[in-house]
């Protein structure tokens, strides 16, 4: 199935159209993944999946819609949707850009464990850019744009044929779900300056590159085994095959939470479930001190000597 862009005359919720597409091709009728074979990796900041999601997302989704990736590796976001038009006219109007005119994907791969989990199921590296519910984009004049985000995170396994490879769980996360903090995110990407002229002779240097930890959602069991989308927006029913299954709430402070909403595609005819509060994962026994790098112990002890 094409999704297109003009089958209402109010233009549908972008996360939407392409969580349904991305279930569709990596989950069957019934909701069992669907094998499929990826090109090799070429070099080390290659990612053949990354590419294989714009592809099937550029496929399908048509009529006025583009679907821009990434020209180079370690660029977030990994792939920008949107409809020129609708964005125009929000910009022309000086609306914020919402999620039927434009918004990013940024693809968060892991694999699946030998014990049916997913690999760093209760933290994830996001690396210098950490996730936040809008994130910033360039124009072809370099000026810079505040595009909403959504994070795809993605358990794949082998498959059983030779070469094959599997969604095992797959979910599709606003970027508010997992931090709302704007200032955090341009404070960590914003011109940050180097310690140079260090060590004895002078040609070292301390880059001064942040890394980042945050929650992983393939931690919340509810989630494997299947498709689903996070979403602010509670109406998307209305305008998708989606149903909306749950409610849940992040916690910001005693007494303070932000809500949203789970969907998932109507034709597997989801249970309607309990509202979750607070269901990612954290890691345990978190201490602001960091692991001494580089620690070679030795027990001298245990050597003999001839």
């Amino acid at each position: 199935m094409n999704y297109e862009a003009t089958d209402r005359v109010r233009p549908t919720d972008l996360p939407g159209l392409a969580f349904l597409i991305l279930s569709e091709r990596f989950f069957d009728e019934d909701g069992r993944p669907v094998p499929f074979r990826l090109r090799d990796k070429l070099k080390t900041q290659d990612d053949p999946f990354d590419e294989y999601v714009a592809d099937v997302l550029k496929d399908k989704l048509q009529d006025g819609i583009l679907v821009l990736r990434a020209d180079k590796p370690l660029v977030s976001p990994d792939v920008v949707i949107a409809r020129p038009d609708e964005y125009h006219l929000l910009e022309s109007g000086g609306a914020d850009y919402d999620t039927r005119a434009i918004f990013g994907i940024e693809v968060k791969k892991v694999d699946l464990g030998k014990n049916g989990k997913p690999a760093r199921a209760a933290g994830l590296d996001f690396n210098s850019t950490p996730p936040c519910e809008t994130i910033r984009v360039y124009s072809a004049t370099g000026a810079p744009l505040r595009i909403p985000s959504y994070y795809l995170f993605v358990t794949l396994a082998k498959g059983t044929a030779e070469g094959t490879v599997y969604v095992h769980s797959l979910v599709l996360v606003a970027g508010g779900a997992l931090n709302k903090d704007v200032q955090l995110y341009e404070r960590i990407t914003g011109t940050r300056k180097k310690q140079i002229g260090l060590g004895t002779y002078g040609d070292g240097a301390d880059r001064q590159r942040p890394m980042l930890l945050f929650s992983n959602p393939l931690g919340w069991d509810w989630l494997s085994r299947s498709a689903t989308l996070i979403s602010e927006r509670g109406d998307l029913s209305s305008e998708h095959p989606l149903t909306h299954v749950r409610e849940m709430t992040r916690s910001v402070s005693d007494g303070v939470g932000e809500l949203f909403h789970c969907y998932r595609p109507s034709k597997l005819s989801p249970e309607r479930e309990q509202p979750a509060t607070d269901p990612f994962p954290q890691p345990a026994n978190r201490k602001e001190e960091t692991a001494q790098r580089g620690r070679f112990e030795i027990d001298l002890s245990t050597l003999t000597i001839g």
